[in-house]
């Protein structure tokens, strides 16, 4: 695959991504669901490259931020959200709905499959874990690696700390809400 803009290629940042996805998913579950998963589970394993530990982290206080939010976690926990892919579709087109990008969407994308996997957990339907991780990855793919490779690739996370986070909270926010609604009148 040719190298992009910044020195990594689509298949790297991808790559990155999975590692950084999976493992997101596993330290929120333990934090916040009644539920267990283990990293196989989700397809990964420990995180032992000292620059995805970091990257990690990054994404974790992102997502603590989101924790923090109780409208969030209201609309989050409606029964009408389920782990779907038409659910997952409707919500990261609208995360993203202005073609607007930055780093507080790209974590609200991995947060919204985060809960969906939380949801699949508690609902048992264990089944779709791996599956959920595969929308999130293939919307990637699709729709924001050429922004990630322009910041740089999962390195450029580091730039969104500064930035105000009712931003990200107002997007996903919108997002959730709007999906929570669709599904109401389906």
């Amino acid at each position: 695959m040719a190298e992009g803009d910044a020195g990594f290629s689509n298949d790297q940042i991808l790559e990155v991504g999975a590692v950084l996805l999976r493992d997101f998913i596993y330290e929120r579950v333990h934090r916040n669901a009644d539920t267990e998963v283990s990293r196989h589970d989700l397809g990964g394993s420990e995180l032992s490259d000292p620059t995805h530990k970091k990257l990690a982290q990054c994404l974790q206080q992102i997502g603590d931020e989101l924790d923090s939010n109780v409208e969030l976690q209201k609309m989050l926990a409606d029964s009408s959200l389920q782990p779907t892919q038409e659910v997952f579709s409707k919500v990261a087109r609208e995360i993203f709905s202005d073609g607007k990008f930055n780093w507080g969407r790209v974590v609200a994308l991995f947060y919204f499959a985060c809960r969906l996997v939380i949801k699949a957990l508690m609902t048992k339907i264990p089944d779709i874990i791996r599956t959920i991780i595969n929308w999130t990855l293939d919307y990637l793919q699709e729709h924001v690696i050429n922004w990630i490779r322009e910041q740089g690739g999962w390195e450029g996370i580091r730039s969104y700390f500064g930035t105000p986070t009712w931003q990200t909270i107002g997007v996903f926010l919108a997002g959730v809400l709007t999906t929570v609604l669709v599904m109401r009148k389906m």
